[in-house]
């Protein structure tokens, strides 16, 4: 057994006292051996916290990691496009891709949930999870929409038929104005339906304002699940 002195005094401690927990002979101070393998369990215990600070999937419970947030709303709007894709080729798709548009932002808070278990989910931020989805999801589907119509209209001609829809609606809107205020009181009202800038700024107006309702939608749905979510720890 090797010689072991007093940290204090350098005095050599007797054989018989190595091991445990005795005081010094000569000056009374406290003597504590440690094994290696107590110092290598607190190194290990030491080195655990910085390799846990580089994985975003492990940080503290009330970190919020946006970086995964933006990817799964990324992801939503991927699947969206390619929904909507589909839809052009085969119109029955497009039932599917209204059923993921409505269960997007519940699936996207479940799937960043389960991606960084160490998050805690409240309503807060699963509202603003639902809303991020939500507007990747729009600027998806609108950006394929309006690449696929200036490809029909531009490239193929063959614009006729969403033509016909929109001179059908706005058909139907002039009946409606005759039918409640009167065909004189409409007639002014009636021949703005004839300028086309005015007519594009109904479809416009009518767009975003289901543009905003989506929005509102989606952030509700996240908050409803993130409501959900919370009542867990």
């Amino acid at each position: 057994m090797p010689t072991r002195l007093c940290p204090r005094c350098h005095s050599v401690l007797h054989r018989e006292d190595a091991g445990t927990l005795v005081f010094c002979w000569s000056c009374g101070a406290a003597q504590v051996q440690i094994s290696a393998e107590l110092i290598e369990q607190a190194a290990l215990a030491q080195a655990a916290p910085e390799a846990g600070a580089s994985d975003p999937a492990s940080m503290a419970t009330d970190a919020v990691i946006w970086s995964g947030a933006i990817r799964c709303a990324g992801l939503a709007g991927a699947i969206a496009a390619a929904l909507t894709l589909l839809t052009f080729a085969l119109p029955p798709v497009g039932v599917l891709s209204f059923f993921w548009a409505i269960s997007a932002p519940i699936v996207i808070v479940g799937v960043y949930s389960a991606r960084f278990r160490k998050t805690r989910i409240t309503t807060g931020f699963a509202a603003r999870l639902g809303l991020l989805c939500g507007l990747s999801m729009l600027l998806t589907i609108l950006s394929v929409d309006t690449a696929h119509l200036c490809l029909l209209r531009f490239a193929f001609h063959a614009a006729a038929p969403i033509d016909g829809q929109i001179a059908f609606f706005f058909s139907q809107e002039e009946s409606l104005m005759n039918a409640q205020i009167g065909a004189a009181a409409a007639a002014p009202a009636l021949r703005m339906f004839t300028v086309p800038e005015y007519r594009a700024g109904i479809l416009l107006a009518l767009s975003g304002f289901i543009a905003l309702l989506y929005l509102l939608f989606s952030a509700t749905a996240g908050a409803f699940a993130g409501f959900l979510r919370s009542r867990h720890r």
